[in-house]
């Protein structure tokens, strides 16, 4: 009787698994809205993901494991931040180079930069034309071909400009707006969010101090042309709470929130780390919004930021150990201590 292999799932593949779930309601607005080039976006990104893997998987010595699926998911967060527009020539462009960044380092667990923020940054800045103008809602897209129809900038190009978008609440809340297929409607992935965070997959240390300087920020720095260059917190507060509304729900702030920055292998270790971590990501997101022209600020922040998590663990590592050494000299003196 032959011998039964059991396959050992990854460590992280709860984790990439409940992102790629959290993928199929995200897609499902945009056909709504746009028809199924969407769902073809994706499976285009899926299966391009799992071809690299099949291709790249004699490097490691051994046979593609179907147990990990971190390539798929991140062809799935790249397709999701990108305008329903998009030729698939770009998707399969960012994919692979998400797929090379992951390889590149050892494969799954090695990679110090977020694949999906690396690939949607190299197509962003390759061809921000296709990646960064967006299609208004309601618009039947056909499912190959040029796509001739009128695309207009994210509503992040009038915040950096100082205005304010002209979204309402609930456009802005179902995903009635012209932005990323994934990143609009904000219910939806706040629901997302709220089952990862249930399966413990968003890490509130990170999260936490990272939406902290998002909101805090723009509150204290507002760049808004009908508010004077320099104003107290307390003053002008209707006009700060709606640059507030559209940072947090027309851009991939809210998204970034939940779907990147709480990656396993890029974000540090011990918690105090990840509450410094989550607020340099924070700063960044917001130093990006402003002085980048792109409209995924958060995967520029997480390129940025991603170099510095093994140093904060080691600081509070060391630091740690201090803390026990004094605490042990402390101890053992009082038993030294002479009569």
């Amino acid at each position: 009787m032959p011998k039964r292999v059991t396959i050992e799932r990854s460590e992280n593949h709860a984790y990439y698994s409940g992102l790629l779930w959290c993928s199929v309601p995200l897609v499902g607005m945009a056909c709504y809205y746009y028809g199924a080039r969407p769902a073809l976006l994706l499976l285009a990104g899926l299966l391009t993901a799992y071809l690299c893997d099949c291709a790249l998987a004699p490097l490691h010595g051994e046979g593609y494991q179907t147990h990990e699926p971190s390539s798929e998911c991140f062809a799935a967060l790249i397709v999701l931040m990108m305008p329903a527009t998009v030729p698939y020539s770009v998707v399969v462009v960012a994919v692979i180079t998400a797929v090379l960044v992951k390889e590149a380092f050892g494969g799954e667990g090695h990679y110090p930069f977020h694949p999906a923020a690396a690939g949607m940054a190299v197509a962003g800045i390759s061809w921000p034309d296709s990646v960064y103008q967006y299609p208004l809602p309601g618009t039947r897209l056909p499912l190959f071909g040029t796509v001739d129809t009128t695309l207009v900038q994210g509503m992040n190009a009038t915040l950096r400009d100082g205005g304010l978008p002209s979204a309402s609440t609930m456009n802005l809340l179902t995903g009635n707006v012209s932005a990323a297929l994934g990143t609009s409607a904000a219910l939806v992935i706040m629901a997302c969010g709220l089952f990862l965070l249930v399966r413990g997959h968003v890490k509130l240390s990170v999260l936490i101090p990272f939406f902290a300087f998002c909101i805090g920020l723009p509150w204290l720095l507002p760049q808004l042309n009908e508010l004077p260059v320099l104003s107290w917190p307390w003053e002008y507060v209707r006009q700060r709470i709606y640059l507030e509304k559209y940072i947090i729900l027309s851009g991939t702030a809210l998204f970034g929130g939940l779907f990147l920055i709480c990656e396993p292998v890029t974000m540090p270790n011990r918690t105090s780390s990840r509450i410094v971590y989550g607020a340099a990501l924070g700063i960044a997101t917001f130093a990006f919004r402003i002085f980048s022209p792109y409209e995924s600020a958060v995967c520029f922040a997480l390129l940025i930021v991603g170099a510095i998590p093994e140093w904060l663990d080691l600081i509070s590592h060391r630091t740690e150990r201090i803390r026990f050494m004094r605490k042990e000299e402390r101890r053992l003196a009082k038993f030294t201590k002479p009569e």
